[in-house]
C-alpha cells in the first residue's frame, strides 16, 4: 500500500488540502476606510488589534475544503479495488474544481457587500497543486490496473 507512488500522491493531497483548510485564503482590503478582512474556513474576519469584529459564514467553502482530504484519505485505503480508487479520485477532482467555484462566488459576494478589493494568498494555489497530484495518482492507478490485467491474460 505505502510503496505505491499513488499513495504518496494521495498523502500529499491530504497534507496540502489540510493546510489549505486551516490557513486564510483571501485578503479583502477596503482602501477608503483602510479595513483589512481575511477569509478562512471559519468565516470573514476583520483584522485589527482588538480582535475579530465582523463575521460571516462561508460554510460552503468549509464543507468542500473538509471533503477533499477525507476522500483522498479514504482512497488510499481502497488499494485492493483500483477501479473504485480511480472513481473516487475523479470525484475528488470535481470537488477540487468546486472549491474554486465556491471560493470565487464567496469572494465576489463578500467583496461587493463590503466594498473591498480582494487579493489571493499563496494558499489558494494549493488545490491546483492537489489537482495535478490527483491526475498523477489516477495515471498511476490506471497503470497498476493495466499491469494486473496483463498478468491475468498470461495465466
Amino acid at each position: 500500500m505505502l510503496q505505491r507512488i499513488q499513495t504518496v500522491y494521495l498523502l500529499l493531497i491530504v497534507v496540502l488540502s489540510c493546510i489549505t483548510f486551516y490557513l486564510p485564503t483571501v485578503d479583502l482590503i477596503n482602501i477608503k476606510s483602510a479595513l483589512h478582512y481575511i477569509i478562512d474556513f471559519k468565516g470573514v474576519y476583520l483584522v485589527q488589534a482588538k480582535g475579530n469584529v465582523w463575521d460571516s459564514t462561508v460554510w460552503g467553502l468549509t464543507s468542500v475544503s473538509a471533503v477533499i482530504p477525507t476522500i483522498a484519505l479514504f482512497t488510499i485505503f481502497q488499494y485492493k479495488n483500483r477501479v473504485k480508487q480511480i472513481r473516487l479520485s475523479v470525484i475528488n477532482m470535481l470537488f477540487m474544481l468546486g472549491y474554486y467555484a465556491v471560493l470565487f462566488i464567496n469572494i465576489w459576494l463578500i467583496s461587493n457587500r463590503l466594498n473591498t478589493e480582494w487579493h489571493l494568498r499563496f494558499v489558494t494555489a494549493l488545490p491546483l497543486v492537489c489537482m495535478v497530484l490527483n491526475y498523477l495518482a489516477i495515471g498511476a492507478i490506471g497503470k497498476d490496473e493495466a499491469l494486473v490485467k496483463s498478468t491475468d491474460r498470461i495465466r
